[in-house]
This record gives structure tokens, sequence and C-alpha cells, in this order.
């Protein structure tokens, strides 16, 4: 299904929408990849997880520990499954808090530096009305390279722009650059990036995973587009991107905390998108992707536990 998704057209007409089907498609993912091999190793004693517990504890309360344990309804591969379900289930989560523990240290880290090697942005000197930076500070780095990123935080989050992109931005263009980074930092769309990329650590070897990272982000890319263009001109935010595509693969980016940066095919993508802007989708269609994203999650949960 994620192989599927990427080859379809509508999720740049419905990013919201198709950002909810991606993580649906993630959480279903790990819990299948979790939960199968525990109904199939627990499946003498109940047709689901929930139900077997409950005769395991059943037979612990009745007959004691022992009993449990020596239960003639235990198999070899059952209990190899079952010990295979609770790896994977640990690997999943521990890989998912290294992946947040590096991600939040690396970005610390990097805002000491940006606190030590930029200057405040002066919006008065710059045409920028009061506040026009969104949420947080804005940080000039002293590079003539054009480039502009967030860095999130629960406090004081900040926006990093060089001084080489002030060089070559006008007032509104440059206004339109920060509601992008705004919306990167007011939707969070580094905790959206943060499970699919821990979800690629742990599985490396599937396909999909590498694809879900990479159209999640397009999809946060679009959103924080959306975002900008409610108060800001589509060129003016098209030629800020255009300056700032190059960016992508500079070091200073690449630095940025961890969080996967757009690749110049999204960013191509993006572009052409906003030349040729689409209709959004209709709520109908939207409401049918929100159940089918719920579905994913809801069915394999009942089928697997129940």
């Amino acid at each position: 299904m994620p192989l599927w998704l990427k080859q379809a057209q509508w999720p740049s007409r419905a990013p919201g929408a198709a950002l909810i089907l991606w993580q649906a498609l993630g959480i279903s993912g790990g819990l299948a990849l979790v939960t199968a091999p525990l109904t199939w190793g627990l499946q003498p004693f109940g047709p689901g997880i929930i139900s077997a517990l409950t005769e395991l504890w059943s037979v612990f309360q009745t007959q004691g520990p022992e009993a449990v344990v020596e239960d003639e309804r235990w198999h070899p591969l059952g209990l190899a499954a079952i010990t295979l379900g609770l790896l994977l289930f640990a690997h999943l989560a521990l890989v998912l808090l290294h992946t947040a523990y590096r991600t939040f240290r690396q970005r610390k880290k990097h805002r000491e530096f940006v606190e030590i090697l930029s200057a405040t942005l002066q919006e008065d000197q710059h045409g920028l009305v009061d506040g026009a930076s969104g949420t947080g500070k804005t940080r000039v780095l002293p590079v003539e390279h054009p480039l502009a990123y967030c860095l999130p935080a629960i406090n004081q989050p900040l926006t990093i722009v060089s001084r080489g992109l002030l060089n070559e931005l006008t007032t509104p263009q440059l206004s339109a650059v920060l509601a992008h980074e705004s919306a990167h930092l007011i939707q969070r769309h580094d905790l959206l990036r943060l499970a699919f990329q821990a979800w690629h650590k742990a599985a490396p070897w599937f396909p999909a995973t590498g694809v879900a990272v990479t159209e999640v982000t397009e999809l946060t890319e679009i959103m924080a587009d959306e975002y900008a263009l409610r108060t800001h001109k589509r060129d003016d935010l098209m030629t800020a991107l255009a300056h700032t595509v190059e960016a992508t693969d500079s070091p200073a980016q690449s630095t940025n905390s961890n969080d996967e940066a757009p690749d110049a095919d999204v960013n191509s993508r993006r572009i052409k998108r906003l030349l040729n802007p689409d209709k959004s989708l209709g709520s109908c269609r939207v409401s049918l992707v929100i159940i089918l994203a719920v579905l994913l999650v809801t069915v394999p949960a009942a089928v697997s536990l129940i």
C-alpha cells in the first residue's frame, strides 16, 4: 500500500488527509509486525491475544503458575513465535526511543551553535511587521549561501536564515519563507517525520519505510507551503523557494537536528505544484480517506487482539 500511495496523484491535493493515512499505515504496519507472531503463538489458548491471555490468566488463578508453564497446549514453535513478537516490539520501541533521544540531543547541540554564531533578525530593518517571523525567534547566520530552516522546541523554537538569503530576497519573499518555517513549528512536522524515521531505522530492509520517509517529508513541506499561501502571494513563495532549493545539500542544512530535509526531487515537485496548483480534493473523498485510515488501524487490531 505505501508503494501504491507513492504513485497516487491525489495526496498533494489533500496533504492533511494523506498524512493521516500515512500515520495509519505506520501504526497498522507496526501493529501487524508485532501481533502476527503473538497471535499465532497464542492460538491454542484463544483466537486473539486478549482472549488467549484471559484463558492463561484463568489457568493461573485456578491452578497456579506451574499449571501455566506446564500446560500441554504450549508448542515449541508457538513459544518461538511469541518470543519473536516480543523481540520485535522491544526492537521497535527501543529504536523509536533512541531516534527521539538522538534527534533531540543533536537539535540541542545545533541550537547552541546557532545561538553562538548567529544574530537576532531585526525585523524592522527588513521591512517586516512585528511578529512576521511567526512562532519563536529568527536568527541570522553569517554565511552567504541562501539558507532557511527551523529548529523545533517546546520553548522558544528557532527559525534560521542566512545573511545570503536576506541579501537575495525582497521583504514579501522573506516574509513568505518565515511563514513557511513557522508552519513547521506550529504544526510540529518534526514529530510526524520522527516516527517514520524511526520506522525506517527499525526496518531498513523494507522498501516501504524509505518511501514513507520521503513521502511524509514532501507532504509536510506542501502543508507548510499551503500555510504560507494563506497570507502571501504564490509568486513570492515560489521565488523564495527557488533561491533556497540549493541549500538542501548544504552542510548547515544537513546538520538540522537529524530531521529529514527535503531532497532535490521533493523541492522540484513543490515548485511544479506552485507553478500549476491542483484543485483541492473534495470533502467527500477526504472523508473516505480518513475512514480508510481508521479502518487500517482498527480492523487489524480487532483481528489480532479479539
